[in-house]
């Protein structure tokens, strides 16, 4: 029988399939390196998936291993970040520490440098990314030193994370290595760490040009037979340029990569970028070249495709307030149409940003991007209708079709069809989407619905006021208007959001309708929005309020409420890449939207890009002056790019107290100004709890956490519609070291 006195392995238990450690479960090994291996486990407290990592059995026993081991969990643990890999705990079993993470489905960037290669953008967005997690922990005085591929894993959206932190120094921790140790992996190594002389975050930024080098070319820049020969290259010799590889980027990028790929692989510290961020600046200003490149290719290739506008009709009744009706049919037809992917047809707030213009069809085509206008009048007296409607080819103004319709009120949903059908048939594509008349065979109360919608879209206290009541009317009529139902949700968490009503009656109310319309009919688009906004603010579940917006999306590929509501969302729960693109689509649809380009802002800014953030909250201002608060955004915007004195000049031009007393107060604090930023904070509480979010953020970016906590505590209590923001706002990054910090995010919905 062999002797196992020198085998530490008998001493610990093996780690199976259904074994419990602690209140993990183990499902199967799924991976292993040098400093741990790695399982799959079920966390049987919060019912989720996780990856327990395990330091090696013959590890175990030494404690500068061990040390090291549990600095990998305090690295990362206060790290929270979209692109870093989330620790929960560092415990022990049987004699073997073992960290609980995160679980991320996925592969690792090595995946896609050898296997699936990526095209420009995507590589781009993932190293983008990076750069943006590394920032993250360098700016908490951590260096990764083991940045590489594999410690890089993709997710299912495509979304970068970093792991292992096992190598990591921390700015004014204990020392788990002596000098002149050369810890990492050889070829991701840079000149300093490869010397083992003592290295900064700058050695971070040679590895991930590393990275990038090798995901954009299929190969490592300095990766040799050996050891020796890898080491030769790192310290003397410069990789062969981009030119020398065969790549699908572009020719009029590759001077500007090969210039970020040679500043990032420096030999010298002091000639790289001094910064992550440097690097994240300088591929988004790539990425911005590459989309204005593709947009305008797609515009072009768009002009082979049926687009269309669809124009207010012009209301022709002796009754101004028949408006609404015209309106309406406007939408409806308008709704119709944008079921079908086959055409691209302009959102709603573009098109009726031309109500009562008198300008050339020619230029209003341009302006909105399409080859056909669909415009009309409507003359409405007592129950008779006359529609009369016509499509216009604007590259000639000639007319593809035209039609005028004499009909009754019980008639309207026929006619919004026949008008649909004949304009799908001119334009060649198939007629997908159907009028309001299954939602209600009621047209008076169909007519009270599109009148709500008139004054909803106003957004002030006095017109969703007017809108509740209209809406009630219909449903008076017709208690199975399930599109009644739907706007009348909507409208309640207008009232809500903009604090025109109680928040938690108005919440209420609003899932009460919403629920209602589903039942009756689960196809309206504007159900599952309003559902969507609902399970993210009262029931705080992210998951069910995503699969609602996407539902919405389904239902309606082109709806630009769905696409920036949920846009908005997964961009401020840090899924920029993703939330991003939605954001874009919803304002290619609709260019004039001043609310897309607000959650656009929004989502920009929690990813950390000012400078584009306020760019877009600028737009939202230049088509809505009377928008509210987005003076005090940009001022906000211009304050996180370390300009305090810019963001008060703006914030001054800011109508609403609560919001310019928030940016005040944050910029007066940035000048070193205590009694100013002071009394603005007195200003923003005398406010009241309505601006309980507002509060905490001043709070947290003066880093008062104490008050910060205090603050966020009471908006959570209150369903603030703001709540959901503070995962990604930059204004609480001070908190995020506090281990109050991840109890709250649980407290409100996050995992």
């Amino acid at each position: 029988m062999p002797n196992n006195d020198d085998d530490k392995t008998v001493t610990h238990v093996l780690l199976t399939e259904g074994l419990e450690v602690s209140h993990y479960r183990i499902v199967e090994r799924i991976g292993a390196g040098g400093m741990g291996e790695v399982y799959l486990a079920d966390d049987t407290k919060l019912n989720r998936r996780v990856a327990l990592k395990f330091l090696p059995t013959n590890m175990s026993q030494d404690a500068d291993t061990r040390r090291r081991f549990v600095r990998e969990a305090q690295s990362a643990a206060g790290l929270e970040h979209p692109n870093i890999v989330s620790i929960y705990e560092v415990s022990e079993f049987s004699g073997r520490p073992f960290i609980a993470m995160q679980f991320i489905k996925g592969k690792t960037l090595q995946h896609y440098c050898q296997r699936d290669r990526l095209p420009i953008e995507e590589a781009l967005e993932l190293i983008i990314g990076v750069a943006d997690g590394l920032t993250r922990a360098h700016e908490n005085g951590v260096i990764h030193r083991d940045i590489k591929t594999a410690n890089i894993v993709v997710d299912a959206e495509m979304r970068p994370k970093i792991l292992d932190f096992g190598l990591a120094a921390v700015r004014g921790g204990e020392a788990l290595t002596q000098a002149g140790s050369t810890l990492g992996t050889i070829a991701y190594m840079s000149p300093e760490q490869a010397q083992g002389k003592t290295v900064d975050h700058r050695s971070d930024l040679f590895s991930l040009g590393v990275v990038f080098y090798q995901l954009l070319t299929g190969s490592a820049p300095f990766q040799k037979d050996n050891n020796a020969a890898t080491l030769n290259m790192i310290l003397n010799i410069e990789p062969e340029a981009l030119s020398h590889h065969k790549t699908e980027i572009p020719e009029s990028l590759q001077n500007s990569l090969q210039e970020v790929l040679t500043t990032c692989l420096a030999k010298s510290p002091d000639s790289r970028y001094q910064t992550a961020k440097e690097i994240s600046s300088a591929l988004l200003t790539i990425k911005g070249t590459l989309v204005s490149q593709s947009s305008i290719a797609t515009a072009e290739q768009a002009d082979s495709k049926p687009s269309l506008a669809v124009l207010p009709f012009a209301n022709m009744s002796a009754d101004p307030e028949n408006e609404y009706f015209s309106d309406g049919l406007t939408e409806e037809l308008l709704n119709v149409l944008a079921k079908n992917p086959e055409l691209k047809v302009t959102g709603r707030t573009s098109s009726f940003a031309f109500k009562g213009v008198q300008e050339d069809l020619r230029e209003i085509g341009r302006k909105l991007g399409v080859r056909t206008l669909l415009e009309g009048s409507v003359r409405k007296s007592g129950a008779r209708v006359r529609i009369t409607a016509q499509l216009v080819n604007v590259t000639d103004g000639f007319h593809l079709w035209s039609e005028t319709y004499d009909r009754t009120l019980e008639d309207i949903f026929a006619v919004q069809d026949e008008i649909a059908a004949a304009v799908s048939k001119a334009l060649d594509v198939t007629l997908l989407g159907k009028s309001a008349e299954k939602h209600t065979a009621n047209p008076e109360s169909h007519a009270l619905v599109l009148r709500g919608n008139f004054f909803v879209r106003r957004f002030t206290k006095e017109s969703a006021d007017i809108a509740v009541d209209l809406y009630k009317q219909a449903l008076n009529l017709d208690p199975n208007n399930a599109q009644a139902y739907a706007e009348l949700a909507f409208t309640y968490s207008v009232q809500s959001g903009f604090g025109y009503q109680d928040a938690l009656e108005t919440q209420r109310k609003s899932k009460s309708a919403v629920m209602r319309s589903l039942e009756i009919d689960n196809t309206i688009p504007m159900a599952h929005v309003a559902l969507g906004w609902n399970q993210m603010i009262v029931d705080r579940d992210y998951s069910a309020a995503e699969a609602s917006y996407r539902r919405a999306i389904e239902l309606a590929p082109n709806d630009t409420q769905a696409l920036s509501s949920l846009g908005r969302m997964l961009g401020m729960f840090g899924r920029f890449a993703e939330g991003l693109q939605l954001l874009e689509k919803a304002l290619e649809i609709d260019p004039l939207d001043a609310g897309a380009y607000m959650g656009y802002g929004t989502a920009l800014f929690c990813a950390e890009k000012y400078e584009e953030s306020g760019q877009a909250f600028q737009q939202a201002l230049e088509l809505s002056p009377e928008m509210t608060g987005m003076n005090a955004l940009i001022g906000v915007a211009q304050l996180f790019l370390g300009k305090p004195e810019e963001a008060m000049a703006v914030a001054m031009l800011e109508k609403t107290a609560g919001y310019r007393n928030c940016t005040l107060a944050m910029a007066y604090h940035a000048q070193g100004k205590l009694e100013e930023s002071d009394k603005a904070l007195q200003d923003l509480i005398d406010e009241g709890t309505d601006w309980g979010i507002q509060i905490a953020m001043v709070c947290g970016y003066r880093n008062d956490i104490d008050k910060a906590f205090e603050w966020l505590e009471r908006s959570a209590d209150l369903n603030d519609a703001g709540i959901p923001v503070v995962k990604t706002h930059p204004a609480f990054k001070t908190m995020y070291s506090d281990p109050r910090w991840p109890k709250f995010l649980k407290s409100i919905g996050f995992k």
